[in-house]
C-alpha cells in the first residue's frame, strides 16, 4: 500500500501516534517532515475530510499536537512545530491523491529519479510521468515524495485544482 506521508522511522512513529487524534477531528495527515535545518523542525501538513481547513483550525490542532507530543515525549530534543493546511501545491501521499490529481504537473523524488512532469497514470505499484523527455514509469516502492508543481500552470487550472 502506498504511504508517502512519512519516510523516516521517526516520521512513521509520529504518524502512528498522531493519526487517532487527527482522525477524531475529521482531518487526515497528508505529509510529515521531521528535519534539521538550523534547528529540529516538525512540519505536519493536514487536510480536512469534508471542506477546507481554516487558519483557526490549524492553530487549534497545532496546540493539541504540541501538548500531545509533550506528554508522549516521542521527540526527545527541542523542536519547532509547524502545522499547516496541505495547500494548493500539496504533497500527494495516497493512491486516491494520485487519481484525483492525474493530468496535473507534479515533482517526483524517488531513490533513482528526481524530476517534473505531468502525472498521466498510476497503478497500485507505479506512476507514469510525461515530460519533454518522454514518458517515465516509476516504481512506487522507490518514491519518496510527490508534490503538485504549480510552475507553468494557468490560473484557471490552479483554480480548478483548488476545488478538487
Amino acid at each position: 500500500m502506498l504511504n508517502l506521508i512519512a519516510n523516516t522511522s521517526m516520521e512513521k512513529k509520529i504518524l502512528t501516534a498522531l493519526t487517532p487524534l487527527i482522525s477524531d477531528k475529521g482531518m487526515r495527515i497528508v505529509k510529515i517532515k521531521f528535519e534539521k535545518v538550523r534547528e529540529l523542525r516538525l512540519l505536519i501538513f493536514l487536510d480536512k475530510i469534508d471542506g477546507k481547513l481554516t487558519v483557526d483550525e490549524c492553530a487549534d490542532i497545532s496546540r493539541e499536537i504540541d501538548s500531545f507530543l509533550d506528554i508522549e515525549n516521542i521527540i526527545k530534543d527541542p523542536f519547532r512545530l509547524e502545522v499547516s493546511s496541505a495547500g494548493i501545491d500539496r504533497h500527494l501521499s495516497s493512491l486516491d491523491d494520485l487519481i484525483k490529481y492525474r493530468n496535473y504537473n507534479v515533482r517526483v523524488k524517488s531513490e533513482s529519479y528526481t524530476g517534473k512532469g505531468k502525472l498521466i497514470g498510476n497503478s497500485p505499484h507505479s506512476l507514469t510521468l510525461s515530460n519533454k523527455n518522454g514518458e517515465r514509469c516509476i516504481d512506487l516502492s522507490s518514491v519518496q515524495d510527490v508534490k503538485l508543481d504549480l510552475e507553468g500552470m494557468s490560473l484557471e487550472t490552479i483554480k480548478e485544482m483548488e476545488f478538487k
